[in-house]
């Protein structure tokens, strides 16, 4: 007698290796999420860094204009 497919069982079982399939989707999830965190992270970061420096140039240049106006100021007394 030959063997016949009663019934035919759709859904998750915890004891086929569809369990492999979902680990591997879930790893695959976590380091797509953990590249892109970090991704956001350097741009955040080098854009805070870029504007830091902005001002910084900016304080500074505006130091060497009153330095040097005071600078001619005792040159001509």
């Amino acid at each position: 007698m030959k063997g016949r497919i009663l019934k035919i069982k759709t859904g998750y079982n915890p004891n086929s290796s569809s369990i492999g399939l979902d680990m591997v989707a879930f790893l695959t999830a976590g380091a797509a999420v953990t590249v892109l965190f970090n991704t956001i992270a350097a741009i955040l970061s080098a854009a805070t860094a870029q504007k830091h420096a902005r001002l910084e140039g900016a304080k500074e240049a505006s130091g060497l204009r009153h330095r040097g106006s005071g600078d001619e100021h005792e040159a001509s007394v």
